[in-house]
């Protein structure tokens, strides 16, 4: 590890952010798991010896890679962009992760934009999604990559009235 990563570990910093935009056709699963996945693997047990978290940028299309991710050492994979933008579904991701990684995002980007879902749509989908995580561990709701230019304010105003409705952690 570089003196960079030690002294990161030894920063007054809760997580640390590593690693991005991880793909299974940039970042293709042999190729994560002879270069990434040892970095990860290094560099998390660095941080979790000083009880800090690795938090990795995982807005990809990452279907092939969602075992090797569980087992990188990564704590959070933020930006988690599922269907209908990517192949992966939020029970597959959370079946591959196993309770080891911590799900950040789940609301991908084109749910916010008129032109990719009616509102019928956009509800039904925020619905489905809020069945999904539950019972929200390991769950931090999020607009996956980034909120469009063009995004209809009125849904992200509706994504924070679900929230407030059914964001209460189950059995907490």
């Amino acid at each position: 590890m570089t003196a960079y990563f030690r002294i990161l570990a030894d920063s007054p910093a809760e997580v640390v952010f590593s690693g991005a935009n991880f793909d299974e056709m940039l970042t293709y699963p042999p190729f994560f798991e002879k270069y990434i996945m040892p970095y990860l693997q290094n560099l998390s047990s660095l941080l979790h010896e000083k009880g800090k978290l690795l938090l990795c940028h995982c807005d990809g299309e990452n279907q092939g890679l969602l075992n090797l991710l569980a087992e990188s050492g990564m704590d959070i994979a933020e930006a988690i962009c599922p269907q209908p933008m990517t192949k992966c579904t939020i029970p597959e991701i959370k079946k591959a992760f196993k309770d080891k990684v911590t799900i950040f995002g789940g609301v991908p980007s084109v749910a916010l934009e008129e032109e990719s879902m009616t509102d019928e749509e956009f509800e039904i989908f925020m619905r489905r999604l809020f069945k999904e995580i539950a019972p929200g561990y390991r769950f931090i709701l999020g607009v996956a990559d980034t909120v469009p230019a063009n995004a209809k304010f009125s849904r992200i105003k509706r994504i924070g009235e679900m929230v407030n409705e059914w964001g209460t952690l189950l059995g907490a």
